[in-house]
């Protein structure tokens, strides 16, 4: 009988120890939920000092990128500027030629034409039809095709001299 109390002794003392180690790690996890730590120092539960190092590691990737970002989105945002004000300026250069051309096209057109003449020569240029120039100008339609004709010869004079 005495083998068996020495047995039974030994179990209690085992399940002894357990219950006090269960009741540490319930404290530990008690004062871990309200904010405290166990250990100063010390890792939290189920966190090793490398995972900790990973974590900050990645928190400053994420902060790097999270700055790169928003100079890409600056510059971004700068090249959209400066696109802007080029389709502005090379509209108003598109303007700008447009209207240089049309003046180059009465001045070339009144060269040897009668003033009353010069608008319907600058339809013709532009390829309009003789009814329509005749409508337009207020002449007659064969005046129209006189003029037409006067501007094919123009441009074959100054196609081939060129």
């Amino acid at each position: 009988m005495s083998g068996s109390v020495g047995l039974r002794a030994l179990l209690w003392l085992v399940v002894g120890l357990l219950l006090v180690f269960v009741l540490f790690q319930l404290y530990r996890a008690y004062r871990l939920g309200r904010g405290g730590a166990a250990v100063p120092g010390a890792p939290a539960a189920g966190e090793t000092a490398p995972a900790r190092g990973e974590a900050f590691q990645v928190e400053l990737e994420v902060q790097q990128l999270r700055r790169e970002v928003g100079e890409l989105r600056a510059a971004l945002a700068e090249q959209r500027r400066e696109l802007g004000e080029q389709r502005r300026e090379l509209s108003e250069l598109g303007a700008g030629m447009q209207a240089q051309k049309e003046q180059l096209e009465s001045t070339t057109a009144s060269q040897g034409v009668s003033p009353e003449y010069n608008e319907a020569l600058v339809y013709a240029r532009r390829g309009l039809g003789v009814e329509a120039i005749a409508e337009r100008c207020g002449i007659t339609v064969a005046e129209a095709e006189l003029v037409c004709s006067l501007a094919r010869r123009g441009e074959g004079e100054a196609g081939g001299g060129a």
